[in-house]
């Protein structure tokens, strides 16, 4: 038997985009501090958000204590390793809203207790495009959502960014005034009344134990269309809502 580990996750460094809140940006910085030069032993500080690159959202990052809203070290590790598909969703095009019906017929089937990667070819934007990338692409509405939930799937991870479309994050004239203008442009509705929450994907999978990773990418075209073991733990951070994630496919021949 053979065993061929893909990489699913993106490149993280000090040209990592970021999600746009509106304000001035927040680079990453990694200072460069070097010790006993002579050996060439380096230690870097990093400074920035943990929600950066392929990254996994801890239910903290949008839930009360109360609601169960965990810190990331208390992401059990069961979640963060199983079975399931990447399914091939690259023919959805910008702002597209995923729906039950789409999950339905999705190749290869999705299955009780799987994992899921959606693969929506966003990916190709990260770093070249990234207004394209964070503004327009095709993600969960809270039915699909649902839907993931009563499938009782263990985790969700996909090529967009961030686990919500970007249309629902209300109210998006305050949030993204830049896409609420765009979208307002392009189709002549108003995004507060057809997107009237804030990242209710979110709060669905999270409050259900659903472990969600946001930009996924590298080699995820070669597993599109199969089924195969998934692995991406977290660092045990007890003040974390969230933290960068190693996603990998594992095939076995």
């Amino acid at each position: 038997m053979t065993t061929k580990i893909y990489d699913l996750s993106l490149p993280f460094g000090v040209d990592t985009p970021l999600w746009p809140f509106p304000g001035p940006r927040q680079d990453l910085i990694f200072a460069r501090g070097e010790y006993l030069g002579r050996f060439h032993k380096r230690s870097v500080v990093y400074t920035g958000t943990l929600h950066a690159g392929t990254h996994m959202d801890a239910p903290s990052h949008v839930l009360h204590p109360s609601e169960g809203g965990v810190m990331l070290d208390k992401v059990p590790l069961k979640n963060c390793y199983g079975t399931g598909v990447v399914v091939d969703f690259r023919h959805m095009g910008k702002w597209y809203i995923i729906t039950p019906e789409d999950l339905e017929k999705a190749k290869p089937k999705i299955e009780r207790g799987d994992w899921v990667i959606f693969n929506t070819g966003w990916h190709k934007f990260w770093r070249y495009d990234n207004y394209q990338y964070y503004n327009h692409y095709p993600g969960l509405g809270p039915e699909a959502a649902e839907w993931l939930v009563k499938k009782k799937v263990k985790g969700v991870a996909g090529t967009w960014g961030a686990t919500d479309s970007p249309l629902w994050h209300y109210k998006l004239s305050q949030t993204m005034p830049w896409l609420d203008a765009e979208y307002r442009k392009e189709t002549g509705n108003d995004p507060d009344v057809e997107f009237p929450e804030y990242e209710p994907c979110h709060r669905i999978l999270l409050r259900n134990g659903i472990v969600t990773i946001e930009n996924a990418g590298g080699e995820v075209d070669l597993l599109t269309g199969k089924r195969c073991t998934i692995a991406a733990f977290p660092f045990r951070c007890e003040m974390a809502d969230g933290g960068m994630v190693r996603l990998v496919g594992i095939v076995e021949k």
